[in-house]
């Protein structure tokens, strides 16, 4: 399972009729965004960590370390618990919203 279309299915549940293909693309891009965002969160946070002890995991840690911040942002990005992504998503559509007819030049 892939980090990007884990987390765009709390994103998902936003579109309604009115969204075209571009919207949900731009959707399914701004979750992945925040997905990769919260795992390079993570990963600097568990660096942060000093290491040390009796018990040294090496690289069997690192990598069961690595996909736990995998699950970990998906479902963090899944259930919008930042609401990172659907702000930039808020942004970005206005952004490229065609002028309105009632604002003609006169």
């Amino acid at each position: 399972m892939d980090i990007i279309s884990e987390a765009t299915t709390g994103l998902k549940g936003n579109t309604n009729s009115t969204d075209t293909v571009k919207k949900g693309k731009l959707r399914e891009a701004c979750a992945g965004f925040e997905a990769l965002m919260l795992k390079q969160i993570l990963t600097l946070a568990h660096q942060s960590v000093p290491k040390g002890g009796l018990i040294d995991g090496g690289y069997g840690e690192e990598m069961f370390q690595s996909i736990h911040d995998d699950q970990i942002a998906q479902k963090m990005a899944g259930s919008k618990g930042l609401g990172f992504g659907e702000m930039l998503y808020r942004q970005l559509s206005q952004a490229h919203v065609p002028p309105s007819s009632t604002s003609k030049e006169k």
